[in-house]
């Protein structure tokens, strides 16, 4: 059985993987002795044929790369493409108490100007409590 392993090992058609199995299995059956299975597996290590042995890994790696390009493609396109979303600025809705009441950071339109909320819990508009807005230009 050694031989016959070895002449399939020596003409390259074979998938590494299964060929390390069948090895293993030749052993755990006895059919090969343990330096018998060594040198079969260093054998079939050295001469295996990457097409026939990483062909299925080679393809998924390279349609990784084409997929990674396309998608390095888009990014770069839609970087420059961008614009910037607009400011929100709601209009000024007097609140009924400190549930709904502005805080520090908080835009506004008030009369048609903009503003920012300086404190917080401000139930106030900016005429009414003009330290608590800043005029945002």
């Amino acid at each position: 059985m050694y031989e016959i392993i070895q002449n399939v090992i020596q003409s390259g058609r074979y998938e590494l993987s299964d060929m390390l199995k069948k090895i293993d299995t030749m052993w755990i059956q006895g059919e090969i002795t343990e330096e018998e299975k060594t040198e079969l597996v260093k054998l079939a290590q050295e001469n295996a044929d990457p097409t026939n042995s990483y062909a299925p890994l080679q393809e998924q790696i390279g349609q990784l790369f084409e997929k990674y390009d396309q998608l390095e493609s888009r990014v770069t396109a839609l970087e420059g493409s961008e614009e910037p979303e607009p400011e929100e600025w709601p209009e000024y809705v007097q609140p009924t108490g400190t549930h709904d009441a502005y805080n520090t950071g908080d835009k506004i339109t008030y009369k048609g100007k903009h503003y920012i909320c300086k404190v917080d819990n401000c139930v106030w508009n900016p005429e009414e409590y003009p330290q608590g807005w800043e005029t945002a230009e």
